[in-house]
Formats: C-alpha cells, structure tokens, sequence
C-alpha cells in the first residue's frame, strides 16, 4: 500500500510539473536583421543589441551587448519519464542555451568605452525561441580583445566552448594577452587560457578527436601594411584532452605542402589535391605574435591570404572545411578549402580548395567569413570587401548567406543581411553561424548580424543596461528547407549544435 501510495505521488508530482505554465519568455520587437532570398527559408530574429532581460542573476539584468559573433548551443537534459518505458530516461529539456561571442575590444572602433571581449549565455524556449533568461560568462573585465569565431563542442559529455582574440599587439594596440585562445565550460562558467595554441589572431579553435587529439586553429591576419603579412593554419596536438588544454602534453604544429613548389594560395588550382603535413613549432617559437609568423614563415609553411572560420564533417571529423576571405594582391574574392587529415597520423593531411571566387573560376562568393556544414552542406556566410558592397540605395553587394550542397556543388544564396538604404548594402555582415538541429530542429541554423555602422544603447563596464552606446546587432534562427536530414544526428538531441564528439 505504502508503494503504490508512493508511485501515485510521484504520478501527480510529475502532471503538477507537466502542467505548470512555462516562463514568459522576451523576443525582440526589432524587424528581423536578415531577409530570405530562396522558397522556403525562414528568418526568426531572438535577441537584438540594447534588449533587456530582467531574469539575470546580475542586479541589473542583461542588456545585450553589440557585434555578436561567434555563437555555440547545447541542449538542457533533464530527467523524464517516457511513456511505453518503465524506467526514466535521460530527454531533451524544454529549453536550450546559446552561447554567443561579442567582438568588443578597447581598440576597436563603436564599443562601450573600456569593454573588452564579453560572453553572453541565454536559455531559450525550443518552442518559440523567447530568451528566458541570460547572463555574461565573460563580463569584459577580463583583459581579452575581440572573440570571434567560436566553436562549442560535446567533450565527455559536456560542453566546451572554444574561442580566441582575433587581436595581437600592433602598435599603438596593445592587448595583453597578444592573440590568445580559451576553452570554457558554460555550465559553469569556469575557464582557462590556451596560449600554447598560439600566439595569433584566432579566427576559431575546433578540437578534434583523431587518433590523437587536434585543436586546430585558423590565423585571421588582416595585416597589409607596411608589410604584407601571412596566415598560416596551426595545430596543437596531444594524446590527451586535458592534456592538451593544459599545454602539460602536446605540440604546437603548422602545416605546409609536401611539394615545395606549392608556397602559397597562387600555386594551387581548384580542384587539386595537394599533400602536405605539420611541422613543429617550439613554445619558445611562441613566445609572441612576431616569433611564431618567423617561424611558420622559416618552416616554409603554406602561406594563406587571411583564414577564416573552420569546420568539420559531422560524423566525419577528419574531413574539415575553412574559408580564405582573400586579400590583395594576390587574391581578391576569397575561397573555400577542403582539409582533410589522415585518421592513422593526423601529423600529415591533404588541401583541396572547392571554391573560388576569383579567375579563372569566378564562382559566385564574395569573401567567405564563418561556416559551419552538416552532412548535407557546408553554410557560407560573406564578408564582404569595400569593392564587392555596392553603393548607397543599391539592391546589389549585400552580405549573402550561401549554401553549398556537397553531392552537386551547387552554390546558392538562401539569405542577405537587411542593410538599411541610407548605408552601402554591403555595410552589414551575418556571422557565427551554427548548426542548430540538435537544439531547434531540423533544417534550423542559429546566426547574427553585425550591424556596423549602427549604434544601439548597450551596458558599458558596469553592465548597467543603457549605460553606454556600440554598435547594433541581433541573433536569429534561420530555417534553410533541405539543409539537414538523411543521417544518424537527425534522433541525436544528447549533443551540441555543431561537433558532437
């Protein structure tokens, strides 16, 4: 009687849970920042710069701050009851949290005035994706400049998320940590620096479980004066996990051609597979920005125009993809690699560029910036140069989101940023693109826009909302029909947005 009694409460505890009302949740009430251009896509905007959320453990609350970017998102597990099972079992919750870069530095121009990189998380509804509540993991007090792409990953079963300063000391900038990197558990908000992974300007970090463990990382070096400057892909590999967070274990790596006649973007063609593998690099080797570029540069390693984002094949890590934004002279419009690593020896791995923007291909891309793929297809999101942006009131040179489908090798341009008439179309730029099918559903992909040129009221040092001005931006889910499906991580609600290890 006591058992069954026991069973009946639990019973009615679980319908009291089942039916309570769920939190009201806030949604901007800012037009969307991004507009569809394909049948089917859907823009669904969540957050805007200068939108506040009372539910924050911050006495304030959170005010969204500007220049989103680099974004990552886990679902909230809970433990349920199924019903056709006997036993609880472990189901998405009803809720997911983002996790988002903002680009702030202290030198970089429409920031809040003495606010460095910050970390936002929110916890949205799966439902209608209202932001329930929000917190800053990284509050901008934290000396690091400009976080960029990021990359959240299922390691052992929780979540960590990589990101890096896209910034190193260039006189009169100085940011202390010269082009760092960190890795962060957002469950607890607990971090720690990876400069072993090298001192540069960090586009994105994406860990990789190889035979051994491989963080790779892509070198956003904008630099043109007074010397053209070099971007060169790095790695730092170790047996371990935490070893290699730690630095306790591991090398430091950059890549470079096996066939020394193949230097640089220009001695390649699309299409060409070129052999290559990865070179140490000594820790006194980086010791700063300027050591490790002489020596990647001594090593011969294989020099790039200015790396962008890097991805991986989902189910398949040793497959990745990164973009090469361009850089004159030598490029100008920008390309996409395929990069494979060997599973035996990730130390050797193989260059494919699928995309080219420039002669003799002039494939339809305009300075590719941050991707992400699914088994499916690889989503491209522009940056584009002042020659691609149109002019004032112009209906070409716009920021496009672009989808490249890996069975045909069709490009096509499901997106476009949503620049307003008085600014050049190419003005505004989307970013930090993810795949969101693990948290929001099939076919959904989670993105913001960088709305520069544009200033909204966000929280300057003390994160008192309204307290300074920066630049706009808004995060948004975007629905691209046909983007997703037709592999294991359709079922798969356990893991993160992007790579699932």
């Amino acid at each position: 009687m006591k058992k069954a009694l026991a069973i009946g409460a639990a019973l009615t505890a679980i319908s009291a849970v089942l039916a309570a009302p769920a939190a009201a949740g806030f949604k901007t009430a800012k037009p969307p920042y991004l507009v569809p251009t394909a049948p089917g896509v859907v823009v669904d905007p969540i957050l805007s710069a200068g939108d506040v959320i009372t539910n924050s453990p911050h006495p304030f609350g959170y005010q969204m701050s500007g220049i989103p970017d680099g974004t990552g998102s886990y679902a909230n597990m809970h433990w349920g009851w199924t019903w056709g099972h006997d036993d609880w079992n472990h189901v998405p919750g009803k809720t997911f949290n983002v996790v988002m870069n903002h680009e702030l530095g202290r030198n970089f121009p429409n920031t809040p005035a003495g606010v460095d990189a910050r970390i936002s998380q929110l916890t949205v509804n799966r439902s209608d994706l209202s932001v329930e509540f929000a917190e800053y993991l990284f509050k901008g007090n934290e000396f690091y400049e400009r976080f960029c792409s990021a990359t959240l990953a299922m390691i052992f079963g929780r979540p960590m998320y990589f990101t890096g300063e896209e910034a190193i000391v260039m006189p009169p900038q100085t940011p202390l940590h010269d082009g760092s990197s960190i890795v962060m558990d957002p469950r607890t908000g607990m971090w720690r620096d990876t400069v072993h992974f090298g001192h540069l300007q960090h586009e994105n970090v994406l860990p990789l479980r190889l035979k051994k463990w491989v963080f790779a990382t892509t070198d956003d070096d904008f630099r043109v004066t007074p010397a053209r400057t070099d971007s060169y892909l790095y790695a730092y590999m170790s047996d371990t996990f935490l070893g290699g967070i730690t630095g306790r274990e591991g090398s430091l790596y950059v890549w470079k051609a096996d066939n020394p006649a193949k230097i640089d973007n220009t001695t390649i063609v699309k299409g060409e597979v070129v052999p290559g593998h990865f070179v140490p690099i000594t820790q006194i080797e980086n010791t700063n920005s300027q050591t490790i570029k002489i020596a990647a540069q001594a090593k011969g390693a294989f020099k790039f125009d200015r790396l962008e984002d890097i991805t991986e094949l989902p189910g398949q890590q040793w497959i990745t993809y990164f973009s090469d934004t361009g850089k004159p002279p030598k490029t100008l419009a920008g390309r996409v690699f395929r990069f494979v690593f060997d599973k035996r020896d990730p130390t050797r791995a193989s260059l494919q560029m699928i995309l080219n923007g420039d002669p003799p291909n002039n494939d339809d891309i305009r300075n590719p910036d941050n991707l992400d793929a699914s088994q499916k297809v690889l989503v491209i999101q522009e940056d584009r140069e002042a020659v691609f942006r149109g002019d004032v009131g112009g209906t070409t040179g716009f920021n496009r989101v672009l989808v490249y489908d890996f069975r045909t090798g069709r490009l096509t341009s499901v997106a476009r940023v949503a620049t307003p008439a008085t600014l050049r179309p190419g003005t505004w730029e989307s970013s930090g693109v993810d795949d969101a099918h693990h948290t929001i559903g099939k076919d959904w992909w989670i993105l913001d826009v960088q709305a520069h040129n544009t200033t909204a009221p966000q929280p300057g040092p003390t994160l008192q909302p309204n307290s300074s001005v920066g630049e706009d931006g808004q995060l948004l889910a975007i629905k691209i029909p046909g983007s997703q499906g037709g592999g294991r991580d359709d079922h798969d609600h356990g893991g993160d947005h992007k790579h699932d290890h």
